[in-house]
């Protein structure tokens, strides 16, 4: 490992990048690299109270260190075990959550960048065995990122063995975490039973695996380059980001629940959810599945993807009002004054007789029950849900449709589509009041 190798694998950043260090090996040598790159930095030291006072000397050891170097030193004690059980978590995620969400805070109140963690190969190997002896696909033997957001892993590039022999080079005193010699968590019975086993079949085992993790890392970028070719192709997109794909394009894929999971991942879909939507695909319309930002809906035709949409407010609109500006980013226009046939068709227009409004006028989403008169139907009662059901509307159109209401509770507009027969202008209308939505 050479003092360039590193330099290359840094970002290039006019901000001090904030290093996590807990004192062991790979972060002190990471420091020390960092030191000697010229690059600015600062030291974050996470106490997690697991093991008495071996903990308290790691922070007091870390802290001289970041005074040796001149630079900026945080320590935070977290009471890890509590959070864990409250959470119901293991330590080690306990641990990841804690230790990320305050590195996130040090970023937004100092200005950091980037956040550098000592991860090396062999890190990275272990990782991947770890995710296939419980399962995975491409992504998940891919190993370690080098970088995820704002978390970058400089030394990911070179392995423990040649971390040692720096640190032995340069004389770097560092602590023996006493719980890394223990077999009690999963990971370390990887890294003292399986890796040596493995590199006695193989004694270039995690160099082997580093070069297979690599091709997998390119399998992934084609296919996903592939795969959001072919989506770009088949599917449209609305200006509200609601996408729409037709059902038998998906099933023309080979292995349509995989394909979907590769595309919605990102927006939180779960292999189980994609499932569920591929098998939809052959039944009836209506299945719906939502995660905490998308919601997927199966209609007639289409597989639908659109935003999860809040639960949206009722506006009221007063007498004297001549504009208001709906959530969705429409703006509904209202000018009183005469009219003359041809009047609009009420999809994007109508025109009232005034005198029947009572305000304040609301508009809110549909809910299952309201009724109203289709305009040109002769004052026939009509049940929205028919009424959307004979226009093919999906559900998503549906719940994203407006309705225009009297003050006293009648339908006037069902927006977008058609008036309400009981406001229409007729010939001895005096005062005309004309609505239209942009």
């Amino acid at each position: 490992m050479t003092l360039d190798a590193f330099k290359s694998h840094l970002p290039h950043s006019a901000t001090p990048t904030l290093l996590a260090v807990s004192g062991g090996l790979d972060s002190v040598v990471m420091a020390h690299l960092f030191h000697m790159a010229g690059q600015a930095f600062a030291v974050a030291h996470c106490q997690f109270q697991l093991r008495g006072t071996e903990s308290e000397e790691d922070a007091a050891f870390v802290q001289q260190l970041a005074e040796a170097y001149g630079v900026p030193f945080f320590v935070r004690h977290f009471e890890t075990k509590e959070y864990a059980t409250q959470q119901g978590l293991s330590t080690q995620v306990a641990a990841r959550e804690l230790r990320y969400a305050w590195f996130s805070e040090l970023c937004a109140t100092h200005g950091f960048e980037y956040i550098a963690t000592a991860h090396h190969l062999n890190d990275s190997v272990e990782t991947m065995l770890l995710h296939l002896a419980r399962g995975t696909g491409i992504r998940g033997l891919r190993g370690i990122p080098i970088r995820n957001g704002p978390v970058i892993r400089p030394l990911l590039f070179t392995t423990r063995a040649e971390i040692l022999a720096f640190a032995q080079e340069h004389g770097l005193p560092w602590r023996e975490d006493s719980s890394n010699a223990s077999d009690a968590y999963t990971r370390n019975v990887i890294r003292h039973r399986l890796v040596p086993l493995m590199e006695e079949i193989n004694p270039r085992f995690i160099l082997s695996a580093a070069e297979t993790m690599a091709r997998l890392a390119e399998t992934e970028h084609i296919q996903q380059a592939l795969l959001q070719q072919w989506w770009q192709e088949k599917s449209r997109t609305a200006q509200d980001g609601v996408q729409r794909i037709g059902k038998q394009e998906v099933l023309h894929m080979p292995h349509p629940e995989h394909v979907l999971f590769l595309l919605l991942e990102e927006k939180g879909f779960s292999p189980e959810q994609c499932r569920q939507l591929a098998a939809g695909l052959h039944g009836e319309p209506g299945l719906e599945v939502k995660t905490e930002t998308h919601q997927a809906l199966i209609d007639r035709n289409d597989l639908i993807i659109s935003p999860l949409q809040a639960v949206l407010p009722s506006l009221y609109i007063q007498a004297d009002d001549l504009m208001l500006r709906l959530p969705d980013g429409r703006t509904l226009m209202l000018m009183p004054g005469g009219a003359t046939p041809p009047y609009p068709d009420g999809q994007t227009a109508i025109v009232v007789d005034s005198e029947k409004l009572v305000f304040p006028l609301q508009l809110r989403t549909w809910t299952p029950g309201d009724v109203f008169q289709p305009f040109g139907m002769g004052g026939q009662a009509q049940k929205l849900q028919d009424f959307f059901t004979n226009r093919k509307l999906s559900r998503l159109e549906k719940d994203r449709t407006w309705l225009l209401l009297n003050g006293d509770g009648a339908i006037i507009w069902v927006v977008g589509f058609r008036l309400d027969e009981r406001f229409k202008v007729v010939p001895r209308t005096d005062k005309i009041l004309k609505m239209s939505i942009l």
